[in-house]
């Protein structure tokens, strides 16, 4: 049984997919970019910046069924730039601080609307 997951904090989806799907105890959040929830525009900025509004994004969602970065067991992170991989991950260390840390993927993509990063996560309930 399929469970969506949707808040008005984090960006509404532009297409046909959802922020963020419960599947038993497992939540699979969509890929956010450093959209402002409303907006359809990148916030300004560089890639701390643009990291700091993503994972807000990331938190209002996990947030909306009861969960936070503590459950992430998983994330995936694209950078349209590789050199921002040293500031994204201080952003990173911030929000991911809890033991033992999520498995990660990184790499270096073409992202939509100009945005510097994209990232998706996979968390689990107790």
């Amino acid at each position: 049984m399929k469970t969506v997951i949707k808040t008005d904090q984090a960006p509404l989806p532009v297409a046909r997919y959802s922020q963020g799907i419960r599947v038993g105890n497992t939540l699979y959040v969509q890929g956010m970019i450093a959209l402002e929830p409303g907006k359809k525009t990148v916030v300004p900025g560089g890639i701390r910046e643009q990291a700091e509004r993503v994972f807000k994004s990331i938190h209002a969602v996990l947030a909306a069924d009861g969960l936070g970065f503590g459950h992430v067991v998983r994330v995936a992170a694209f950078l349209a730039r590789l050199d921002d991989y040293p500031a994204f991950n201080e952003v990173y260390n911030r929000h991911f601080s809890s033991e033992p840390p999520p498995v990660r993927t990184t790499v270096q993509a073409g992202l939509p609307l100009g945005a510097l990063v994209e990232v998706e996560v996979i968390a689990v309930a107790e």
